[in-house]
């Protein structure tokens, strides 16, 4: 056993111990998150064991002790985001953290659909879509997909037809997706890498087959539902603004502030003694949310934005876990909430997925 003692008189130091696994894998999250400043060392431990867990087959059978490099800086100028529904969002944030997110979750997500218009849709969509939605139509925004989360498997596809679009649609999971409403559907079209996005009107919405997918969350504020079916869609109601990777952009910016409402809910439940928070997780959710913050507050949009954002998601995906899974969240209709919300907008194992296939190893 070694003390102290046996290297008083210059005997060299045991060598530094290796990153283990754990560490090494998790560091593609860990490089990204210190965009927003070091990772509190509790938060990074969560993490750690979040990334071994995640590891699938192919990522553990590549996995080497060779460590990742830290990401490069982008050459490209961050692009100004000008949408209309930041002060809103801050209004609704501080009432989230005051009575929790059950009664504001609505009118939070409809500033979701307003800064997903303003971004990207042309000005002539973005007339006809808010004249419908204040006309009294809510937005059902459908992503999820029957076929599986990887692009190739969407059994929802859009396929050019006359002027315009035959979309076939198979989606699951969306929120009030089995009530009336206009909706912006997510689907697969021949030779894009990228998935494109289509206006749907409520008369061709209706016509769809809707049905209701599980119990609700949020003290009955929030019904899932599935839609299947077909619409024929004119060019002029597919989402062309911002390029074919639209959608990313528009869940890039998204995603911080879905991360505020969350950390504050946390906050708001602790409040009322139905969680608790030791100091590594108060650490962790204080670094998350303003991590959140920050993002929020830039106004705009760089290709390394993706990367950061996916690891803030994953870092506040793992937290809930952590409090459930520990026992700090008192009762079940809580842990399932905040479970279901480490699923929406970015699973762990999708943010995980998509940081690992970005890192670059590091050069010896």
């Amino acid at each position: 056993m070694h003390t102290l003692s046996a290297f008083a008189d210059g005997a060299p130091a045991p060598a530094a111990q290796a990153p283990g696994l754990p560490e090494l894998a998790v560091s593609p999250v860990i490089h990204r998150l210190r965009g927003y400043g070091e990772p509190p060392a509790g938060l990074a431990a969560i993490l750690g064991r979040a990334a071994a867990r995640l590891l699938d087959s192919d990522m553990l059978i590549r996995q080497t002790e060779q460590p990742f490099a830290e990401p490069e800086a982008s050459v490209h100028a961050p692009v100004p985001l000008e949408h209309r529904e930041y002060a809103l969002s801050e209004s609704i944030l501080e009432q989230i953290r005051a009575e929790g997110l059950a009664p504001h979750y609505k009118p939070f997500m409809r500033t979701f659909a307003r800064i997903l218009f303003s971004l990207f849709l042309t000005p002539d969509q973005y007339e006809r879509a808010c004249a419908c939605i204040d006309s009294g139509n809510n937005l059902r925004f459908l992503m999820s997909d029957a076929g599986g989360p990887t692009l190739g498997s969407w059994r929802t596809v859009a396929q050019p037809e006359g002027d315009g679009f035959k979309l076939r649609i198979d989606k699951v999971w969306g929120m009030y997706a089995q009530l009336d409403g206009m909706a912006i559907i997510a689907a697969r079209t021949p030779g894009s890498f990228f998935p494109s996005a289509f206006l749907v009107w409520p008369e061709q919405y209706a016509a769809l087959e809707r049905s209701l997918c599980g119990d609700s969350f949020l003290d009955g504020v929030v019904q899932l539902g599935n839609v299947r079916g077909e619409a024929t869609i004119a060019a002029a109601d597919k989402l062309k603004a911002g390029g074919p990777a639209a959608l990313n952009k528009y869940l890039t910016t998204v995603r911080p502030f879905l991360v505020r409402a969350l950390m504050a809910h946390v906050e708001w439940l602790q409040s009322r003694g139905r969680l608790r928070l030791g100091a590594d997780e108060r650490a962790a959710r204080d670094y998350i949310a303003e991590a959140a913050r920050a993002k929020t507050q830039t106004g705009t949009y760089a290709s390394e934005d993706v990367h950061k954002v996916l690891a803030l998601k994953f870092a506040s995906n793992e937290l809930l876990l952590h409090l459930v899974a520990n026992g700090a969240v008192a009762h079940y209709a809580d842990q399932r909430d905040l479970l279901a919300f480490t699923k929406m907008e970015g699973s762990s194992y999708r943010c995980y997925h998509e940081l690992r296939a970005a890192a670059r190893l590091a050069q010896n």
